[in-house]
């Protein structure tokens, strides 16, 4: 194992101790909504094993619409985050590791609904970029990139209902900027990814 690769591994487990420890706190005060302060930084995949970006692109053969330059934003070990953009279009997949295979979720389970930037809107030089997430069981993991860099995330909620926020380290260049919202449960996931413009 190589130290990045052990660096990565390092990060997945903060990523899920932190949102663990948010859910057990949040659930210990009644589930109410808390906002809460989270680590959750992780780096882009070098872990061994198969390659999720080459199961994006055997999904974009299946799936055309899906097709961009492909990037694997996350690998966590058994779960990854790839994009694909194009001008005009992105799109983020959440992939498990099914049997030394990459399979992408598509079943919709966790749902992911934009709060900020919309798609498509204009938004200032360094915008506050927030998803919120719902599923019928208790969420893991969760992160948010912009231009393939991923955020220092905050966010609160309950179990199975949840918020991130944050922002970008320094102000964005005028023109399109693509964004990517993950969340998790232990056996289900969903990533999306969407395009906003800075003036």
């Amino acid at each position: 194992m190589t130290i990045e690769s052990m660096s990565n591994r390092d990060g997945a487990t903060k990523r899920r101790l932190a949102l663990g420890v948010v859910v057990a706190l949040l659930a210990g005060c009644g589930g109410g909504s808390k906002t809460t302060s989270s680590t959750t930084t992780t780096t882009a995949a070098t872990v061994p094993g198969p390659n999720p970006a080459a199961a994006m692109r055997a999904l974009i053969v299946k799936q055309p619409n899906l097709a961009g330059k492909v990037t694997t934003l996350y690998n966590g070990g058994n779960w990854s985050v790839v994009q694909s953009v194009r001008p005009g279009a992105a799109h983020a997949v959440a992939f498990r590791l099914v049997r030394d295979k990459w399979v992408p979720d598509q079943s919709d389970n966790v749902k992911i609904e934009i709060l900020g930037p919309q798609p498509g809107a204009v938004a200032p030089k360094l915008p506050q970029v927030a998803i919120e997430f719902t599923a019928s069981q208790p969420f893991v993991e969760s992160a948010l990139w912009v231009d393939g860099t991923e955020l220092l995330e905050k966010g609160g909620g309950s179990p199975t209902r949840g918020t991130i926020y944050g922002a970008p380290a320094g102000v964005l260049k005028p023109g399109q900027h693509v964004a990517v919202g993950y969340a998790r449960t232990n056996l289900t996931g969903t990533a999306t990814a969407w395009i906003f413009k800075v003036a």
